[in-house]
């Protein structure tokens, strides 16, 4: 269906499909074949063990070919029968359950149809599914995307897009800058060459020779740059993606320089390098013949008209930097705040190690057994304060029940109230430090064949019984078929995200709702990175072969969900870095061309008795003019640029004092050093020279 032919082997049949369990069989990526086979042919019909089950390989997928939904691409791929072998006790329901909504149907159109007719008859099969299934399917339907759309979460294709649609904006903006600053160079390179064109133009020279001349010029620097800034893009890829966290595997999309980028980049060269040759080659093919070379050498030999213009190009740059300054401040300060932002509790003395008892082969007693065995080994580790388990690790909460409070049951059973649901072991918010604000903890009598219990946050307690004492009220999930019975309230705490609103959460003790894979949280006394090989340790202790993964101080955790942020700021401060260079090297070029074409004008001034200072003035204070206007509009364009991206920005006002403030204050603070070199230049003059050569 999707037109790929195996590698080696073959792909699924129809009937290995069919039924749970029925066919262990699997197909593997062309990267894992290469890495751990050899690439060797005879992979098909090897056996490979997971999760402690016998699959067998009977095929090898193509080369590059990572999936269809995801950008970290599978290295394995099962039939969907398979997912109650593979996948955690809480996942592997699935299958049977109508109301999971985890999988994507792909498809491939008929030539006649188009994508609005698919979605219509689509549509109407979801409708028909709703009238046969009320409780799991009221209110559902199906949209249709494109293959290429899909291939980002639905749910985070439009936060990355615009985060992506930013990133290029600060790269146009600085693309901007360099054409003003080239085109301001070509412009003062055109004057001063004015008398030599209008020589040409004498001795019959036409414009068009003239403006050809002068645009090879300028395509032969779009073409030396682009060749160098393909270079250098390059390496820049290498080590942005040597930045990467552990988290980010191989099996990532690969980040790899095409035919089409460096088609695009070759374009955009060479479109760049005739837009800004084009103005000053029009303008120097036209001189006034006769006035030019009545022009003395050595006087000013710019037009009021080329002056304005280059002084409207500084005052651009300094505006297009100020927005790419503010923007690059506004994303620095929102990774600062993100390290300030209350989860609800302290990380820093927190460690995590995730236990998989269920991939092990573990039945439920045996698993119970590691589970209370190694809370008590991992307790006993010098400078461990307290130690817990819990089905999620920090920030990556993803368990959603419907839930019916008892005396408010609805309707229908699809109209369930979605709630957040934890499962947590004895001690847990003791050891996360999550404050209990009323009723008590889970304890050790709260097992199995007692009476079923859970927690409540705040979030949830406010929503459903405002105004009231949660503790001893009744809910049930819909799957349930006993009621639990509430019997505290803890502080509501970040479950997905940083920025996220706060949302209701339910708490039920391990020991009522087994778990095949777990997550341990450790408190140390001290620093829980040197505690996490101990407990690590220990575990392994238990059982060699247990699989364990993402051991990381809770720290390392918050800082890996921060990684796409934390590259997005520090290329956007690379780009407002360099943004802000160019345009100090603008501002100096320009106020350097109209000190040498002022030069007479100052060496008068100095020997009519103008004194050093006042000449230092005059040139800053021309300099400090176009500044002043640039910051002007620079702050009105960042002011209108922040308000986009305040979905991006938590806890942080797009109008952020600090960003635009310090943005304002460096930009003004490297437009002076630029201008007052120059400035210096002029002040220095001596009357007799600048007469004489002037």
């Amino acid at each position: 269906m999707l037109g790929i032919a195996p590698a080696a082997g073959r792909f699924f049949l129809r009937d290995e499909d069919r039924t749970p369990g029925a066919h262990p069989v699997v197909v593997i990526a062309h990267s894992l074949w290469q890495r751990r086979f050899g690439a060797t042919p005879a992979v098909v019909g090897r056996t490979i063990a997971l999760n402690r089950r016998v699959f067998t390989i009977v095929g090898v997928a193509p080369e590059g070919f990572k999936g269809v939904t995801s950008m970290f691409g599978p290295e394995i791929w099962a039939p969907s029968m398979a997912a109650p072998g593979l996948l955690p006790r809480q996942f592997g329901d699935w299958l049977h359950e109508r109301g999971s909504v985890v999988f994507n149907t792909v498809g491939r159109l008929k030539a006649a149809v188009t994508r609005e007719q698919a979605e219509a008859s689509f549509k109407a099969i979801a409708r028909g599914l709703e009238q046969a299934y009320p409780e799991s399917n009221k209110g559902r339907s199906i949209s249709l995307l494109p293959i290429a759309e899909a291939t980002i979460f639905p749910g985070m294709r439009s936060a990355m897009m615009f985060g992506a649609a930013v990133l290029m904006a600060i790269v146009a903006v600085v693309l901007l800058i360099a054409c003003s600053n080239v085109a301001n160079l070509l412009l003062a390179r055109a004057t001063a060459r004015r008398q030599e064109l209008a020589v040409r133009v004498a001795l019959g020279a036409g414009r068009a020779r003239l403006v050809r001349q002068l645009l090879t010029e300028s395509l032969l620097l779009g073409v030396i740059g682009g060749a160098v800034g393909l270079l250098v893009g390059t390496w820049g890829r290498n080590l942005l993606w040597s930045f990467r966290p552990a988290v980010v595997a191989n099996n990532f999309v690969a980040l790899r320089l095409d035919g089409r980028v460096f088609l695009f980049t070759c374009l955009l060269a060479i479109a760049s390098s005739v837009v800004i040759g084009l103005i000053p080659a029009l303008r120097a093919s036209r001189p006034d013949v006769v006035g030019v070379l009545k022009e003395e050498a050595g006087t000013t030999a710019g037009t009021r008209r080329a002056g304005r213009l280059r002084r409207a190009l500084v005052v651009a740059q300094v505006a297009m930097s100020l927005v790419a300054l503010v923007v690059a401040g506004l994303f620095l300060r929102n990774i600062q705040q993100a390290f300030t932002v209350d989860l609800g509790y302290d990380p820093k003395p927190l460690s995590v190690v995730s236990a998989n008892p269920g991939q092990a082969g573990y039945a439920q007693p045996r698993a119970e057994q590691f589970y209370r065995s190694a809370r008590e080994r991992v307790a006993t580790i010098p400078g461990v304060a307290s130690v817990s388990w819990a089905a999620n690790q920090p920030l990556w909460a993803s368990v959603y029940r419907r839930l019916i409070v008892e005396g408010r049951e609805p309707q229908e059973k699809s109209d369930a109230m979605l709630t957040l649901a934890h499962t947590v072991d004895v001690g847990y918010f003791s050891t996360i430090g999550v404050a209990l604000r009323a009723g008590r903890d889970f304890v050790a009598a709260d097992r199995a064949g007692t009476v079923s219990v859970a927690i409540v946050n705040e979030t949830m307690a406010t929503r459903y019984w405002p105004d009231q004492d949660p503790i001893g009220r009744r809910f049930r999930f819909d799957t349930d078929t006993q009621p639990r019975e509430i019997v505290g309230v803890v502080k509501t705490i970040k479950y997905q995200t940083i920025g996220e609103a706060p949302q209701p959460a339910v708490y039920v003790p391990l020991s009522q709702n087994y778990a095949d894979a777990m997550v341990v949280y450790v408190r140390s006394a001290g620093s829980p990175a040197s505690t996490l090989q101990a407990v690590e340790r220990e575990l392994r202790a238990i059982d060699p072969e247990m699989p364990l993964e993402n051991g990381a101080t809770v720290v390392d955790v918050l800082d890996q969900s921060l990684w796409m942020m934390k590259l997005a700021a520090g290329l956007l401060g690379v780009f407002g870095a360099l943004a802000l260079s160019l345009a100090s090297v603008g501002l100096y070029g320009v106020m350097a061309h109209t000190v040498g074409q002022r030069q007479r004008e100052i060496g008068l001034r100095l020997a009519l008795g103008a004194d050093r200072a006042a000449v230092l003035h005059l040139v800053l204070s021309e300099a400090g003019a176009l500044v002043a206007i640039g910051v002007a509009i620079g702050l009105a364009c960042s002011a209108m640029a922040s308000r986009g991206l305040a979905s991006l920005l938590f806890g942080l006002s797009p109008i952020d004092p600090v960003a635009f403030g310090g943005a304002s204050l460096l930009m003004a603070a490297v437009a002076f050093a630029a201008g007052y070199l120059p400035a210096r230049r002029a002040s220095r003059l001596d009357p007799v020279i600048a007469l004489r050569t002037g």
